[in-house]
Parts: C-alpha cells; sequence; structure tokens
C-alpha cells in the first residue's frame, strides 16, 4: 500500500506539513521532516546520527536549501518556516508525493518537472537524495546549500564562534568539521559542479510544533557555502551527506535500493499489513555491541524497557519460526536486569540504566511467553532467560525497589506517592499526575498471567526455582477478585490501597481479560468489556479515563504541564487496542469480527495522515481524535499488526 498524495493537499501548507515522512538506517539514526519539506520540529532532519562519542542522537544536517536556476531565473524549491514567514514557499510547486519504501517528491516550476526521492544506507551514517530532471531547458542548475545544526537532537543551536566554517575538497564534493569532538560531514554529488564556499547563518528557523507544545521553537543554522550542479532533460543527480567519505556513490544507491526491494518482497500479508511490517522494521537496530535494539518511538524516543516488550510480539513475531533478532532483544535486557527489576530504560553503559518501573518485568516474562507459545522455540529460552524469569518471581516475592513486594494476600504492591512506575507515568512538577502507588490492577493482572505462566515451565521441568508458582496462584486469584472487583458496578477498580479501591473507570482492567491466564469468571470478563466499551472504546484506541469522570480532559494540547495532565486522564492511547481486540475474540470470537473490522478501517485511513505509513503515540479523546505525541510509536505498530493477526485467526 503506497501512500499517495495529491497536489491539493501538498499545495496546502497546513496538510502538507501536518503530515511527516520516516527514514531509518538500522543504527539508531534516521531521517524526517514533513511532506512540504519544511521541518516543524527541532527532531527534524536530513541526517540524524546515533553517536557514540559524544554519545546521543545529533541532528548533523537539518536539509538541503535547494532552488533551480532556469534562464536566469532561480525558483526556491525547498520550504522553510522563520519567524513571521515562510521562504522559499517551495511547496506551492510539488504536485505530488509518494510513500513506496521511500519518500518520493514531485516538483514542478513553469520550466522543470523534477522527481526527488530521499534514502538512508542501511548501518551507515548517510542519506542520498536523487533528483531526476523529467523536463527542463538546456543549461540548467541545481542550487544546493547544506543546513548544518550539529546539536543534540533535543536542543536548539544559535550562531557562534565557535563553528569552524572552512571546508575542505573531497571526492566529488567537500568536507566540513564544524565542531571539535564531532564528526565530520561529507557533502558529495554525481554531478558536474562547482562548490562555492560561502560561509552564512540562517537566522531565526522556526519550528511550529515545538511552539504549539510549548517549547522553544528557534534556531540558528549554518550554511557552508552552495553547490552548483548542471542540471538538464534526463539527468538523475544524487546529493549525498555522510560522516564519512563514500566510495562508490551510485553504486550504493543501487545496493540500498535492490536491499529495500528485496526485503519488501519477502514480506507477507495484505495491503495494510506489508506496509505497517515496513513500518516497524523501523523501529529495530543494531547498537555498536551488536545486539538489538528497539527505538520506542520516533523522532525523539530512545530504548525503553516497558515499551520494547510490549512491542516485541507485535514487530517481530510474523509467523511461527524462530526468531534470533527477538531472542537478542530478551537477552539484552535479562543481561541488566538488577534485583529482579527489567531496566526501564537502557543507557551506554549499565551505570546510565534506569529501573523506575514495576510492569517492565511483567511485560518481559509476558514477551518470553508469547515468544514460545508462537514459536515453540524453548531451547533459545534457555539459561538466561528464563534466569531471568525465576529472579523476577524471587525478588517480587521478597521485595526489591521501589517497594516492589508480594503481599501476604498474594497480591503486588508498589511505589510510593512521589513515584510513578506504571506505565501511566506523567510527571508534573517533580510530581505524578496520576498516582498509582498501592496495587495497581494491570500489574496483578501480569503477575497473575506470570506465575501461571511459571507453573507451565516447572512442569516442564524448566525453572527449578519457581515449583511453588502452581501453587500460589488461586491465592492471588482469590485476592485479585477480592480487592479488585466492584460486584455492584460489574467491572474493576484501577488501584486498590488500604484505604479501598480506586474506581475510576480506566482501560488498565483489559488486560484482567485479554492475558492468556485470567483470574476472572466469564461473567466478570464480559461485565470489564462491557464498560471498557461503553465508557473508553474509540477505534483508534482506548480513552485512559471515562468522559463521565470530572477529571476527564478530551483534548492533548497546550503547554507541558497542560499536556502531562491530559496524558492519561482521557487521552486515548492505540497501543492498547490491541489488547482490548484480544479480550473481545477470546469473549465471543464471530460476534466482534465487526467490531475488529471497524479498528482496522480506521487505522488504514490514519496511515495517510500523521507520520506516513505509522501509527501515532496518542490520540484526543474527544471526536476527531487528532494524533498527538510521537508520529511514529513502536508499540501503536506493534499491536496494531497483533490485532490484525488475531482478526485473520479469528476468521478461519
Amino acid at each position: 500500500m503506497s501512500i499517495k498524495i495529491q497536489a491539493k493537499d501538498c499545495q496546502n501548507f497546513e496538510q502538507s506539513t501536518s503530515r511527516e515522512w520516516l527514514e531509518t538506517n538500522g543504527i539508531g539514526g534516521y531521517a524526517s521532516s514533513t511532506v512540504s519539506g519544511c521541518n516543524t520540529r527541532k527532531y527534524h532532519g536530513l541526517l540524524v546520527s546515533r553517536l557514540q562519542k559524544p554519545e546521543g542522537k545529533f541532528v548533523l544536517l537539518s536539509k538541503f536549501e535547494e532552488s533551480l536556476i532556469a534562464d536566469d531565473i532561480e525558483t526556491g524549491i525547498s520550504t522553510n518556516q522563520y519567524v513571521g514567514t515562510i521562504a522559499p514557499k517551495g511547496y506551492k510547486h510539488l504536485v505530488g508525493f509518494v510513500h513506496d519504501k521511500m519518500p518520493v517528491f514531485k516538483i514542478q516550476t513553469s520550466r522543470a518537472n523534477i522527481t526527488k526521492r530521499i534514502m538512508m544506507l542501511q548501518n551507515r551514517d548517510a542519506v542520498m537524495c536523487l533528483y531526476e530532471c523529467t523536463k527542463n531547458t538546456n543549461g540548467s542548475k541545481l542550487i544546493i546549500r547544506p543546513m548544518l545544526a550539529y546539536r543534540d537532537f533535543h536542543g536548539l543551536t544559535g550562531e557562534n564562534v565557535f563553528l569552524q566554517v572552512r571546508t575542505y575538497p573531497a571526492r566529488n564534493g567537500f568536507k566540513i568539521q564544524p565542531y571539535e569532538g564531532m564528526p565530520p560531514l561529507y557533502i558529495q554529488t554525481t554531478g558536474k559542479f562547482e562548490f562555492f564556499p560561502a560561509p552564512n547563518w540562517y537566522k531565526n528557523v522556526e519550528y511550529a510544533q515545538e511552539l504549539k507544545r510549548g517549547f522553544p521553537g528557534s534556531e540558528d543554522l549554518f550554511c557552508p557555502g552552495m553547490f552548483e550542479i548542471q542540471f538538464n532533460k534526463g539527468d538523475k543527480i544524487l546529493v549525498t551527506a555522510s560522516t564519512e567519505e563514500l566510495d562508490d556513490i551510485d553504486g550504493a544507491y543501487e545496493a540500498e535500493l535492490n536491499r529495500r526491494s528485496l526485503f519488501y518482497k519477502r514480506l507477507r500479508g495484505t495491503t495494510l499489513q506489508k506496509p505497517l511490517k515496513w513500518s516497524a522494521h523501523q523501529f529495530i537496530s543494531t547498537k555498536p555491541s551488536g545486539h538489538k535494539a528497539i527505538t520506542a518511538g520516533f523522532p525523539w524516543f530512545l530504548e525503553w524497557g516497558r515499551d520494547a516488550m510490549i512491542a516485541l510480539p507485535g514487530l517481530m513475531l510474523h509467523d511461527d519460526k524462530k526468531n534470533t533478532e527477538y531472542v537478542d532483544v530478551l537477552k539484552e535486557f535479562a543481561l541488566h536486569t538488577r534485583d529482579g527489576v527489567v531496566p526501564n530504560f537502557l543507557g551506554t553503559d549499565s551505570t546510565n540504566n534506569a529501573y523506575n518501573s514495576v510492569d517492565a518485568s511483567m511485560w518481559f516474562a509476558w514477551a518470553v511467553q508469547q515468544y514460545l507459545y508462537t514459536t515453540k522455540d524453548l531451547a533459545s529460552l534457555k539459561g538466561r532467560i528464563f534466569d531471568t524469569l525465576e529472579q523476577i518471581f524471587k525478588h517480587y516475592r521478597q521485595g526489591t525497589l521501589h517497594n516492589i513486594q508480594m503481599r501476604e494476600d498474594g497480591l503486588i504492591s508498589a511505589g510510593s506517592y512521589d513515584t510513578q512506575i506504571t506505565w501511566m507515568d506523567a510527571n508534573s512538577n517533580g510530581k505524578p499526575v496520576t498516582p498509582r502507588n498501592g496495587c495497581p490492577v494491570e500489574v496483578n493482572a501480569l503477575w497473575y498471567n506470570f506465575v501461571c505462566f511459571l507453573g507451565e515451565l516447572a512442569d516442564m521441568g524448566e525453572v527449578p526455582g519457581c515449583k511453588d508458582a502452581k501453587a500460589l496462584a488461586p491465592k492471588i486469584q482469590a485476592s485479585f477478585i477480592k480487592n479488585f472487583w466492584l460486584s455492584d458496578k460489574k467491572y474493576l477498580a484501577d488501584l486498590y490501597t488500604d484505604a479501598g479501591p480506586d474506581e475510576s473507570i480506566r482501560p488498565n482492567q483489559v488486560f484482567a481479560v485479554s492475558l492468556p491466564f485470567s483470574p476472572l469468571t466469564v461473567e466478570q470478563k464480559n461485565g470489564v468489556m462491557e464498560t471498557v466499551t461503553k465508557h473508553l472504546y474509540t477505534p483508534l484506541g482506548l480513552r485512559t479515563l471515562s468522559p463521565s469522570d470530572s477529571k476527564y480532559i478530551g483534548t492533548y494540547s497546550g503547554g507541558p504541564v497542560q499536556r502531562d495532565a491530559a496524558y492519561h486522564s482521557g487521552t486515548v492511547w492505540p497501543w492498547l487496542i490491541g489488547h482490548y481486540v484480544e479480550a473481545l475474540l477470546k469473549l465471543d470470537r464471530k460476534k466482534n469480527l465487526d467490531v475488529v473490522e471497524e479498528i482496522i478501517e480506521a487505522f488504514r485511513a490514519h496511515l495517510n495522515r500523521d507520520g506516513l505509513g505509522s501509527v501515532s503515540e496518542i490520540f484526543d479523546g474527544d471526536v476527531p481524535s487528532t494524533g498527538h505525541g510521537c508520529p511514529s510509536q513502536a508499540w501503536s505498530v506493534a499491536e496494531l499488526l497483533r490485532l490484525i493477526n488475531l482478526y485473520d485467526i479469528a476468521k478461519k
């Protein structure tokens, strides 16, 4: 399913800047911007590299400022927003956009027709722009002005005296090394060119999305000079940016194109599944250690434990075959598990890991369970992974970090009023927005599922340290129902503390129905799903709070404080829809197929908006359910893929 955007939407600035494309290189770097070509986020860039020294993601090259000279008239074909103005307005020359294995721009001026393609090279910090001239007058020239940022992708930069403006000749181009300790940048081309050094700062480039989100959104970009490239009808010219000099530019482009074509050809599924699987592979990268990693979301998230565990089955389990990459991710997190707590964030070394999660360990166990049930590959899990399951069981029972401990009644309690260690972890002014210290319902649903799974493994002769898990399960089940089930209201409390149950209607109760082992009766499951459907269901995900609640916030907008307040107070999260569908199909497969079809069609339409070919992090709770947050979120894509697979199985 290639995504096509027609001229009327391309030339509508609001429409074309609200749609974002993404390219990744498989080692943590990316290129991203909007269909209009106007960068609207500080995270947008043509070459954003994951560096080791200095460590982090850095926007090296913000963009190419492009124009065409024909008959001595220069026409700008790129787009920038400055304070109070848009210049140039290249989007007005955009007559079509296609996203099919790469972003493709169709540009038309009075003197030329140009097709532009952008592609990152796999496993290299290099981006390639292919300009093809299909109509032009002889003697025309393509003008390329590289716009450098060279700063951390969370930051902004300004004109400064420390930047080294000098450029050096390189093969078919030039090299510049703006700052000591940062990698060089090579700009190269296959065209017949001249380079004119002309150091200049472009002042007050504005990023509308940052301003909208209540953050600073203006910076200065540095241009070292101008490429002037002969560009006549029939010409195909590559212009590349890389942290290393490329020897064979044409060969590298063809090799990457062939790799993509072969990869896409091997993908199985419908016209919806194939582009989603293409999107899924963009979240998977290889770390310098050689281990696989899951980027939680583009453009600004890194590798998060909870997100990775939830996303793994949907991103990687597309069949019943052994998957070494899946197991590698599990082993990497198992290696860094501390006192039974799976890291919620993996830093560059163990000293930078974060262990601020009660549920990452439970989701780790679920990811192991999903892998085993799907592939039957027991051998790959022996050793470190099964040992980690034993450690989680041991430490959660006896007590571990963040007051995580099994109570006498078998339930897990965790946290304090000053911590936020469930997935509803928004923090404002140093305090949790949604305090859930005590016994959260989803943590205990996961705990019950985990203990039952351990019982299965023990029966198979595995996890010898968990032989008593099976006997513990009935106790947990009884306590779960006693403390969470609201018999008069027919749904589950979101949280239980010594003060009693929190009766807020939230989506966390759905996991007590969807997980492989449920502590509930059929009648209780039906009650939960009726409540969730009535109060929380939207075709794009589940609301995080019922609209009938006085604390409900239906739109995710404003500055950081306002947005944090809404994050888990009504905002829709699409990753929850996978477990919602799984729960529905478990209760009544045939009756609920129509609902699943409605969900699939809603997401099919969404793939043409926001992050093209991908799924947003969140949506407004109120109609029209506008997308927000990261435009490409790993667990959103993963759970959509997983629910489509569940739907396909249910139809058989």
